[in-house]
């Protein structure tokens, strides 16, 4: 491998709004290599790539392309030097053919300016090959393909765009066992055209198989740069966190002492298999698990918004219909807060508007009544302390741990059997976490069940009586929250 770098980041720091998102951060990417970058959420890697690949273009430091000063002003300033993106969220067209995505909008022409399908068909064909995936057929439609094919038109289409360097943000966090090798073998012979990579994921067993160096940031700061030969797993998590690894006993789970109010039975979709949980009355269950684990869309599935292929749903003692719908789920005792606050409410209306919009069909009237709707909320939102107390006020005006309560206020009103809750404090101050925490903690003690599915280990840790660990669409490991630790959730991943 050539040792001369062909990236160097000297210095670089970013903030947002008083968050130092990067602190006085160096890295450096040699040709022919590919180099890691590990660390918590919120560690500043997306900041950091994003500078990298031209989409942040304010920031303090200095950047050096082939040794000389560069400021990237766009992703397509990037690629124009050779630096592609290839994003967690991949950006092709399933509607379209395999090799009109590998060539979109640089499609070849005829002498009459039309498309040449032909050339076309027959270079997609060759590139494919010379990868090592002969058996893709250009012709078919990608969308045909699984998640894994995708992947890998989506790095030729940006490698045909002339990059040098890919830059890869979690890219098998959706995969399948059988793609994620396919990966790492296009990974390898990546490797061989020279070409250099940064990689990106949560997942350290992969890190340590496809890097040959990896650097590791911690709260917006470069920690260290390892050679891959020279660490190991606990290592890097210990680097990670910041501290050694405790070792601990991990309990059995038990059974809660209240009735079962939610029962998950073999539930098994595209994205998770085989998933068996139960939550208990007075009851909070966590769900752990990296991005892309399927812990996301399992909640999903139980609120009746991701179709599920197998499996049973039962709620005190009732079985749902196969893939009901999520009318049918707050009919019948389950409310669910998404991870994602500011797309499930409303950010130009009223808090009352929030709270009651999901059950305006119980409130027996004909049309919205401000006067009823004002009635319900109100007592709701001073229940979960949302501050300032007024259900009159526009969502979009509250703070980040506010908008979360009006979410949470939002199920009080009529409330459920189950608190199913993805990321219930994500983006939150210590102050409202804990404001938030303590609401679940509530409705422990009135009898409720709540379901808590996260990727931050914080927040399993702190309020959960039972862990599930989540990793590639499978339960790994069920616990009970007796002296565990991050090092064990971690590990486990």
């Amino acid at each position: 491998m050539n040792e001369s770098s062909i990236i160097e980041l000297k210095n670089i720091s970013k903030r947002f709004l008083g968050l130092q998102a990067l602190d006085h951060v160096d890295f450096d990417l040699r040709e022919g290599e590919t180099h890691a970058l590990v660390g918590e959420n919120g560690a500043g890697k997306s900041t950091l790539m994003k500078i990298l690949s031209g989409v942040y273009n304010e920031y303090e430091g200095e950047y050096l392309l082939r040794g000389q000063p560069v400021h990237l002003h766009s992703p397509r300033n990037a690629l124009d030097r050779g630096i592609g993106m290839i994003h967690q969220e991949l950006s092709v067209m399933a509607e379209l053919s395999v090799a009109e995505n590998l060539f979109l909008g640089r499609q070849p022409l005829n002498r009459w300016g039309a498309v040449d399908w032909k050339r076309m068909n027959a270079t997609a064909e060759e590139e494919l090959a010379k990868l090592g995936f002969p058996d893709i057929n250009v012709q078919h439609p990608l969308g045909e393909y699984p998640l894994g094919t995708q992947q890998v038109v989506e790095v030729l289409r940006v490698m045909l765009s002339g990059a040098q360097v890919l830059i890869m943000d979690e890219p098998t966090s959706a995969l399948s066992p059988a793609e994620v090798e396919r990966l790492i073998s296009l990974i390898d012979t990546l490797r061989q055209t020279n070409r250099s990579i940064i990689y990106i994921s949560h997942f350290l067993d992969e890190v340590l198989r496809v890097a040959d160096r990896i650097t590791v940031l911690r709260d917006g700061r470069k920690i260290t740069t390892v050679e891959q030969k020279n660490t190991n797993v606990d290592e890097l998590i210990s680097l990670i966190l910041g501290r050694e690894l405790k070792t601990a006993t991990i309990s059995a789970p038990t059974k809660p002492g209240g009735s079962t109010l939610l029962d998950v039975s073999s539930l098994t979709a595209d994205v998770f298999r085989d998933i068996s949980l139960t939550v208990g009355q007075g009851e909070i269950v966590g769900v752990y698990g990296a991005i892309g684990a399927g812990h996301f869309d399992l909640a999903r599935a139980i609120f009746g918004m991701y179709t599920y292929d197998s499996g049973a749903i039962t709620v005190d003692g009732r079985r749902f219909p196969k893939n009901f719908s999520a009318t049918y789920a707050i009919k019948h005792g389950i409310a669910y807060a998404t991870e994602s606050r500011r797309k499930s409410l409303l950010m130009d209306e009223a808090i009352f508007r929030n709270v009651t919009m999901p059950h305006l069909n119980r409130m027996g009237a004909m049309a919205p009544n401000l006067k009823r709707e004002v009635e319900i909320a109100q007592p709701a939102v001073e229940r979960v302390n949302v501050q300032p107390p007024n259900a009159m006020n526009t969502v979009g005006k509250l703070s980040g741990g506010n908008q979360q309560k009006v979410v949470i206020a939002r199920w009080l009103a009529f409330p459920p059997k189950v608190f199913v809750m993805s990321e219930p404090t994500r983006g939150m101050d210590v102050g409202a976490k804990r404001e938030v925490m303590n609401i679940l903690r509530e409705f422990r003690s009135q009898g409720y069940g709540v379901l808590v599915v996260s990727s931050e280990p914080e927040t399993v840790l702190d309020v959960c009586d039972r862990i599930m660990v989540m990793s590639r669409g499978n339960v790994v490991a069920e616990m009970a929250n007796e002296n565990l630790n991050k090092d064990i959730l971690m590990r486990l991943l």
